[in-house]
């Protein structure tokens, strides 16, 4: 595992201007082939809404970079230990254009970046996004491990979505001790999580609802999205939905078992009915 810090550059060499970001860009270009090609839209607009906020930023972002690298190895080794794995593949240490925070590369066993201009400088804040992010490797990792067909899995559905997420915050709480906001918002929220703790029997009913109404677009748009939540006026409830899912599996289940719970070629299926178990229980 090789931790590339395109941050220092950006930070040692910095400018408020256009032509600075666009040189950053091009200069660190395979850093960011996967973020622009995924995670960043409408890159022209973003540049210029950017610039105030980086300039306001600077000294939050070197603070960042100083401490990633330690917190990222320690995350790291305390995974491997753990479940007997080793991570290889590299990291990237990015300054985006506020959007998404952090994501694992759309690949099997997949690489990782980090965009520190939305992250919290806080280091429980940065120990549970680096864990969330390196749940998800640690996911494939332990998945292929048990010789998953990856050929089965539907990238594309809500119920694949929700193991996922809900496995790299499970993971994420074994590996950080903080407060249940936390792991969900990388920061604090105490709205959030006092709102989705008290209308979970509703959450989870519209959920259903929508999953089986709702073509997958729409479903991560409400459910899955920062810029989703209008039914409740609360955003991301998906991963509420998913945390409780993965709970819900074990009891009943070994934990390697839920965690490779998509070998099962009807996982979708599996899912489906222990939401619903779960509504009825809360019902």
């Amino acid at each position: 595992m090789f931790i590339h810090d395109t941050v220092t550059d950006f930070t040692d060499n910095y400018l408020p201007t256009i032509d600075h970001l666009k040189k950053y860009y091009e200069k660190h270009a395979s850093h960011f082939e996967e973020y622009f090609r995924y995670h960043c839209h409408n890159v022209d607009e973003k540049m210029k809404m950017a610039i105030p906020k980086h300039q306001e930023n600077i000294s939050m972002l070197i603070e960042i970079k100083d401490k990633m690298p330690k917190l990222i190895s320690d995350i790291a080794r305390d995974y491997e230990q753990m479940y007997d794995i080793t991570f290889t593949k590299d990291v990237h240490l990015i300054v985006g254009l506020y959007g998404s925070n952090a994501f694992t590369y759309r690949q099997i066993i997949p690489e990782i970046a980090f965009c520190l201009e939305k992250l919290s400088p806080e280091d429980r804040h940065l120990q549970i996004i680096i864990a969330h992010e390196f749940g998800h490797a640690l996911h494939h990792l332990l998945s292929e491990k048990r010789g998953i067909d990856w050929e089965t899995v539907d990238w594309e559905s809500p119920f694949t979505w929700l193991l996922q997420e809900g496995i790299a915050t499970y993971f994420s709480t074994k590996v950080v001790s903080a407060r249940t906001d936390e792991y969900f918002a990388f920061q604090e929220d105490l709205e959030w999580i006092t709102f989705a703790t008290n209308n979970k029997q509703i959450i989870m009913e519209e959920f259903l609802s929508d999953i089986t109404s709702l073509n997958a677009r729409a479903v991560f748009l409400e459910w899955f999205s920062i810029n989703g939540g209008k039914r409740f006026g609360i955003n991301r409830l998906a991963y509420f939905i998913a945390y409780e899912l993965i709970q819900s599996c074990l009891q009943e289940l070994a934990e390697l078992n839920v965690i490779t719970l998509w070998r099962d070629v009807n996982y979708k299926d599996i899912i489906y009915q222990q939401l619903t178990i779960m509504a009825k229980k809360n019902g």
